[in-house]
């Protein structure tokens, strides 16, 4: 029997052995990685243990456990407000009106709070817990809007220097500082002081220079101011020199702010006003209106002329460089200048002929004031349409009692007879006889005359005053022969008796009251027809006769 031999490469014990070694290293594997899916799900996406924010151990929470337990702990911290201490002046400000706040969902992130196999992140739950500090956060314009509020109530905005002018000096009006919180150092400081146990913020003022500070307002006095109220200047419009006092004209300036410096100014319409009443009456250079005037008692057109403008720009810039100028004088810078009303515009106003004339007595002889009326009024030019008015072209020289009346009078006649439309007349209280009935007209009590040149063409009024006489003429173009007359009386009421006793008695007869309708025909010049009529109503109360009894 043959005997069987085994082979070096044949497998024996020993590879039973290996085997063995194998499931041994294996069992030790997943008994392992047992152990580490266990601390997996042991770590979770807790914070790690021993973990603490502040004070507050948050070790072994939850993310959403842990933002809570926080909030909780932090919760007196973060609510205590600041006191604010200013130039030794405390108040309390919460952290909100800061706009400073735990963030803690950030918070708890930082501390480590995620869900990982990473191998560290698990060593890291078990070994890792340690103390951090709160993710705080903080809103600048929070921050800003209660720095502003601050400096409104404990800062000070800087005052630039100044200059101010009356009426004949002037007075420096010095700069001074502001006061201000540094944006960036309080940030810090509340920022520090944060959830401390003794939340006190300390908080200082710097000094801000003004934009015009005194260097600034020294060379303005230097170089204008006092040359300015120095001595008087002289302005040259064209052949007109206008000279002009500090008096007259130190209060129209100013001084305003440019960059670093302060400049000049002029109130530009005041030192129009005060040039133009000195050079008022003055026309040498000043363009001239046309107009029509009586020449040798007829109408003739004045040409229009014209002239040099002077713009109040211009004024106020002669006076700055009059001020500056060694000699104290400067020529106001002219530009050519048409009239306003032309040649052609006075011709087209078709003034030719008289349209009517009225006549009246004056009481008592001639009066200053109705003189100065007459001859403010005459040569009155009415444009097409144009409404006159007693009491507006006299203003408070209008003239009252019975020479106003006259005046009245005599102007409402003139405009009735030529056609005219009137659009307020008054007759007097009671009827004196002096006048055609109707047509008188009073001034008391406010009352006015106006009438309206009511034609395409313009109006000349002429008023003279001539011995004891008035005569109002209106020229123009006329369209229309004119003819007034008035009716019989109506609703008329006898005059009542008064009986009166004593030396002073003074007798008066009586007159009716009772109402009259005065009417204008219209005829076309050359026709004999009647156009149409004009009408009005006009009441006169009655007068009591005065009887006097001497005894």
């Amino acid at each position: 029997m043959a005997r069987r031999t085994r082979r070096d490469d044949e497998p024996g014990r020993e590879s039973e052995g290996g085997r063995v070694v194998l499931a041994v290293i294996l069992g030790l594997a997943l008994l392992a990685g047992g152990g580490y899916v266990a601390a997996y799900f042991a770590a979770g996406d807790k914070v790690p243990a021993g973990t603490s924010v502040a004070g507050v151990d948050i070790g072994g929470h939850s993310p959403s456990s842990a933002v809570e337990t926080l909030r909780a702990g932090l919760a007196d911290r973060a609510a205590t407000p600041f006191t604010v201490t200013i130039n030794g002046r405390s108040q309390q400000v919460r952290p909100g009106q800061v706009g400073l706040s735990v963030d803690y969902a950030a918070t708890v992130r930082s501390a480590g709070a995620e869900r990982s196999w990473r191998p560290s992140h698990i060593w890291d739950y078990f070994t890792a817990g340690t103390s951090h500090a709160p993710v705080v956060t903080l809103d600048q314009a929070k921050l800003a809007a209660l720095l502003r509020r601050l400096d409104a109530t404990d800062g000070r905005t800087a005052t630039d220097g100044s200059v101010v002018f009356h009426r004949q000096n002037f007075v420096v009006r010095p700069p001074r500082p502001g006061l201000v919180l540094d944006r960036r150092s309080a940030g810090t400081a509340f920022w520090n002081a944060y959830l401390t146990d003794d939340p006190t913020v300390r908080l200082q003022f710097t000094a801000t220079p003004p934009t015009i500070d005194a260097t600034s307002v020294q060379r303005f006095v230097r170089t204008f101011a006092n040359p300015a109220v120095a001595a008087s200047v002289a302005l040259r419009f064209g052949q007109t020199m206008v000279r002009l006092a500090p008096a007259d004209y130190a209060r129209l300036l100013g001084a305003r702010r440019e960059g670093h410096a302060l400049q000049p100014t002029v109130n530009v319409r005041a030192l129009a006003a005060v040039t133009d009443k000195q050079l008022a009456g003055d026309t040498t250079d000043r363009p001239r209106d046309a107009t029509v005037a009586l020449v040798h008692g007829r109408p003739q057109v004045v040409r229009a002329r014209p002239g040099l403008d002077f713009a109040p720009q211009a004024v106020a810039a002669a006076l700055l460089h009059a001020i500056r100028s060694p000699g104290r004088i400067a020529r106001v810078r002219s530009t050519p200048a048409k009239a306003s009303f032309t040649t052609a515009d006075a011709r087209a106003l078709g003034i030719h002929r008289k349209v009517s004339s009225f006549t009246v007595r004056l009481p008592g002889g001639q009066d200053g004031r109705l003189l100065a009326a007459a001859r403010r009024l005459d040569g009155t030019v009415l444009q097409p349409g144009e409404t006159f008015s007693l009491r507006r072209a006299l203003g408070p020289a209008t003239p009252e009692g019975p020479p106003g009346a006259a005046l009245a009078t005599g102007l409402f006649n003139a405009a009735w007879l030529g056609g005219l439309p009137v659009t307020a007349h008054k007759v007097d209280r009671s009827y004196s006889g002096t006048y055609p009935m109707g047509r008188d007209a009073s001034l008391r009590q406010g009352h006015d005359l106006m009438f309206t040149s009511g034609s395409r063409y313009g109006v000349l009024l002429s008023v003279t005053v001539t011995g004891g006489s008035l005569t109002v003429t209106l020229w123009s173009t006329p369209h229309w022969t004119v003819t007034s007359s008035h009716g019989s009386p109506t609703n008329v009421v006898r005059p009542g008796r008064v009986v009166r006793h004593g030396a002073s008695c003074a007798g008066r007869g009586g007159r009716d009251g009772f109402d009259v309708t005065v009417t204008r025909s219209f005829t076309p010049i050359g026709k004999r027809a009647v156009d149409h009529t004009s009408s009005y109503t006009a009441h006169y109360a009655p007068v009591s006769r005065v009887v006097c009894r001497r005894h």
